[in-house]
């Protein structure tokens, strides 16, 4: 009998240990400049929120709902009925099986004491009955105690003693633990694994982080034990950032979610704007005072209630000059993420509205990804949206064409771009420079899509050339863009890869890059543009060799030399995914060189939403960065990491389109400046985090522009202006001379210490 029970409990054990759930910005300058004033609608109090008003209550309707158990976010509510159970059943197996499915669902939950408890239990049960686990299950079972207990130091330590140190690889100074209670406990649980295999790379990862929380790093471990500091020496010295969210009140302490940073209220300070996974989770929008300040205006702006979506992008959606947000939502949960996404329209006087379904874009897919552009050239900005479609449900991808009244049509099957795939990356761009956007899709599983708009003669319908221009893999990817690496002037493509087989195993697989080790893991991939159609893949020879598991990235210029860089925001949906997000610095084209350590932005926490731009008007981009995991107890504090790097000239350009759409998204700039020519396009950068769409261009040491030739988008019509000074910003005006800006520097105020839970 009590053999039939071990065997019982051992399947349970073998099908949850081995199972994985992926279906489930001077007010003077603003008056003096008619383009950028309001129209007299705009400071009408009379402006109707009940759209919104009906949204909140749909979301709200959504987060109550907790009639299927096995939703993704109902972590608390399953741990609670398999105590239930727990209490009800008598068999032996019965009861361990129970105990882990708890253990697991309470860590989840954020319960990480209730987790650690039944886990204690479960092992104190199996060795008292001597039950016979097998060895590998066994291990399995005590690594997850470990990484309860280091769970438990991060929230203890990382979170409630929070500062810019904590969690950041190698961690050390304040980041070290002052609460050493749960790395005390993982670290004997990795030790005694370890020394019973040392082989186990991931295990060996795991102690290296536990002792390094511990200050104990790299002195007090066995040399067979150690990974080698020299691992994470950066590739080259560039000074380091510091994250100041914090004393900003901006360390908002969520899960997993999308961020944008711009101007909504075109004083020329950029704004954020924060979303988060949680089907309750607020989104919050904080305003940028130009006096060092940001204030959380998420009530005043009509947004309370507007809760949860994964990701956030925007644009001038109705050209009236204030910049809208599409607020994305139901990712990853298959048929139980059909939740609405909203467009909220920027009224222009500090509040929002949620024009949804005004607007013709109401839909109930599960989506996380989105590009906007004019992709007919009528000088309206267009949307695609890329669903997720699974066996669970059919979510075809989306074409909204704008009909420049205020609403969109969808016109994904008269263009040949209603996709029937799992998409979790989506980004556009002009490949082949031909007037016409392009979109580029990253399925999570399969072929990737290179869509060719094919132009006016051909109504703007969409062929598939991936195949033929090499672009289709890698086959497991997440977050993409289009960008300019080498600065010829053509769009080259970035994509992650990011595979699902690997959620528990991802910091093995990292650990295993490190120390120069084979990996299994799928490697992200730069297609350079070869000008003629094709593209080539120059990864290796770019200097990125190393598996990322990017879920949030984006690009910039860090150090203004005019060659864009790019920041990786890593990890997995498991707890044992505690691997660093990367910084890579873009030399001249030529390569890009692992700049993490050194720029101090090696953050262990699950990486989501990345915003890259100059937030304090200093000329250098700084970046916010959403923190957190995807269950509702992964929760960290999101950050802001100031640049300090101003070795180099910059200028600052706003293009306002009149032909073109209103915020010139796809407007190409060609930038001449002493011996140098550079390029930059309008965008808001990568598929998960949004850019502001003012361009922020480095120009190394050069001192003046001697001329910009802008292509806007739609006419196609270029523009020339003149004889521009360097660190300065710029307002252009299709077809009218420049205007300079007068930006003053701000001095953040980092001491107001505010927390957001």
């Amino acid at each position: 009998m009590i053999k039939s029970c071990i065997k019982l409990g051992l399947f349970f054990l073998l099908v949850h240990l081995f199972s994985c759930k992926p279906d489930s910005v001077s007010n003077a300058q603003q008056e003096e400049h008619s383009d950028v004033s309001p129209s007299p609608s705009k400071n009408d109090k009379s402006i109707d929120h009940s759209s919104t008003q009906e949204m909140i209550a749909e979301l709200s309707q959504i987060a109550m709902d907790k009639s299927d158990i096995e939703s993704w976010h109902l972590n608390g509510e399953r741990a609670s009925q398999y105590d239930a159970t727990f209490r009800q059943v008598q068999d032996v197996a019965q009861k361990l099986h129970l105990l882990f499915k708890s253990s697991d669902e309470w860590l989840k939950a954020g319960k990480y004491n209730e987790s650690i408890r039944r886990m204690e239990s479960l092992i104190t049960t199996i060795n008292k009955n001597k039950i016979g686990l097998p060895a590998k299950q066994f291990h399995d079972l005590k690594a997850f105690l470990g990484i309860c207990y280091l769970r438990k130091g991060e929230i203890e330590n990382c979170q409630a003693n929070h500062n810019q140190f904590s969690c950041l690889l190698p961690i050390e100074k304040e980041g070290v633990h002052k609460n050493v209670d749960g790395s005390t406990a993982a670290k004997k649980i990795f030790l005694e694994l370890l020394e019973k295999d040392p082989s186990d790379v991931q295990i060996k990862w795991l102690y290296n982080i536990a002792e390094m929380t511990l200050g104990n790093y790299p002195g007090n471990i066995k040399s067979e034990h150690l990974i080698p500091t020299e691992v994470f020496k950066s590739d080259a010295g560039i000074k380091r950032f510091t994250d100041i969210s914090m004393g900003l009140g901006l360390g908002i302490n969520d899960i997993a979610g999308g961020v944008i940073m711009e101007d909504f209220n075109n004083d020329y300070h950029l704004d954020l704007m924060v979303s988060s996974y949680g089907l309750d989770d607020q989104l919050r929008f904080f305003e940028n005072d130009g006096n060092g300040n940001f204030t959380d205006k998420t009530s005043s702006a009509k947004l309370s209630g507007l809760v949860s979506g994964l990701n956030l992008l925007q644009a001038d959606y109705n050209n009236d000059g204030y910049m809208d947000v599409l607020v994305l939502r139901g990712a990853w949960l298959g048929k139980q993420g059909t939740h609405p996404n909203s467009l909220l329209q920027n009224n222009g006087d500090g509040t929002f509205t949620d024009v949804t379904k005004k607007t013709g874009l109401y839909s109930k897919f599960p989506t996380q990804t989105a590009t906007w552009a004019d992709f007919n050239n009528d000088g309206w900005i267009d949307l695609f949206i890329g669903n997720e479609s699974t066996k669970s449900i059919s979510a075809p991808s989306q074409l909204y064409f704008n009909n420049g009244d205020g609403s969109f049509t969808d016109v994904a099957a008269q263009k040949g771009v209603d996709l029937s795939l799992f998409i979790k990356g989506c980004t556009s761009g002009d490949i082949d420079n031909d007037g016409d956007v392009d979109i580029y899709v990253s399925v999570i599983q399969g072929d990737n899509y290179l869509l060719e708009n094919q132009g006016a003669s051909a109504n703007f319908k969409f062929k598939n050339i991936a195949n033929s221009s090499g672009t289709s893999n890698p086959q497991r990817s997440f977050p993409c863009w289009m960008f300019d690496y080498n600065q010829d002037g053509f769009q080259d493509i970035f994509v992650s890869g990011f595979d699902f087989a690997q959620f528990k195993t991802a910091a093995g697989e990292v650990a295993k890059s490190y120390l120069g080790l084979k990996t299994e893991a799928e490697l992200p991939i730069i297609f350079q543009n070869n000008q003629d159609g094709s593209f080539k893949n120059v990864t290796k020879q770019l200097g990125i060799r190393e598996p990322l598991f990017t879920m949030g990235c984006n690009y910039g210029d860090i150090n203004n030399d005019g060659f864009l860089d790019f920041y990786a925001a890593t990890g997995t949906p498991d707890f044992s995914a505690l691997i660093p997000n990367k910084m890579f610095l873009n030399n001249n084209g030529n390569q890009f060189l692992d700049v993490t350590t050194a720029a101090g932005l090696g953050h262990l926490q699950k990486g989501h939403g990345v915003s890259i731009g100059d937030i304090d008007n200093d000329g250098d981009q700084d970046i916010y960065h959403v923190l957190g995991g995807s269950y509702d107890g992964d929760n960290f504090m999101n950050a802001l990491f100031l640049n300090p790097n101003d070795d180099n000239n910059w200028i600052k350009i706003k293009l306002i389109g009149q032909e073109a759409n209103r915020a010139a998204i796809g407007a190409r700039l060609k930038i001449f400046a002493g011996s140098r020519i550079g390029y930059a396009t309008v965008s808001s950068g990568g598929s998960f985090g949004a850019n502001p769409l003012i361009v922020e261009k480095g120009l190394g040491q050069e001192t003046h522009i001697d001329k910009i030739e802008i292509t806007w988008p739609g006419s196609g019509i270029m523009q020339v202006v003149e004889d521009l000074k360097s660190n300065a910003c710029y307002q252009i005006t299709e077809n009218k001379d420049p205007v300079e800006i007068d930006l003053i520097p701000i001095k953040l105020n980092t001491t107001s210490h505010h927390h957001h839970h």
